[in-house]
């Protein structure tokens, strides 16, 4: 059980920050931009291109551990990073809410806002990080193909689409309105 539980959260968080990279790289712009709204850090475009640059390298680095047979030491080490990483993001995302600016959260070339949402995603993967890098001896490597890893690469899958899309889809655009009442005959009310 814990070969499957660390593999998935293996596989979701190297994923996600693959998927992330390729968004960020696809739109550069979008993450500078919501780095420079934020008017948190200095220097907005020098930082975009770091993170996009660290989220590549520790994607990249994770797949390389997959493809070894090392006992997950390198894997262990990629995953307590990008724990380290997403825990920097949550933390980020939750200081910047606190500032109470309404502005989008640069995650992805789609413009979401800042929200408690996103700050969720960030610590859940920052969570499957960990448990990945404490149990990566039990990941299943990509070598080692067969119907567990095929599980594991559908499961990782499905997750990283669900947490990809939470904060949109938890968005709600009219918070302050309020909510409508449907009478008997569906007509509001």
């Amino acid at each position: 059980m814990s070969a499957l539980v660390a593999s998935v959260a293996a596989y979701t968080v190297l994923l996600t920050l693959l998927i992330a990279c390729g968004e960020h790289l696809s739109k550069p712009a979008a993450l500078s931009t919501a780095l420079t709204a934020h008017r948190v850090v200095p220097a907005p475009s020098a930082v975009a291109a770091l993170v996009i640059a660290t989220e590549g390298l520790l994607g990249a680095a994770g797949v390389v551990a997959l493809l070894r047979d090392d006992d997950g030491r390198l894997l262990g080490v990629v995953l307590a990073a990008s724990s380290a990483l997403l825990v920097g993001y949550a933390a980020y995302g939750q200081y910047v809410r606190s500032t109470g600016r309404a502005v989008p959260c640069g995650c992805s070339r789609a413009e979401v806002p800042m929200t408690g949402w996103v700050v969720a995603r960030a610590s859940a993967l920052a969570g499957l990080a960990l448990v990945g890098s404490l149990l990566s001896d039990a990941v299943v490597p990509v070598g080692r193909g067969g119907t567990s890893l095929t599980i594991v690469l559908l499961a990782a899958a499905a997750f990283t689409a669900l947490l990809a899309h939470l904060p949109a889809a938890m968005h709600d655009p009219t918070p302050d309105q309020p909510p409508v009442r449907v009478t008997q005959g569906g007509v509001p009310g």
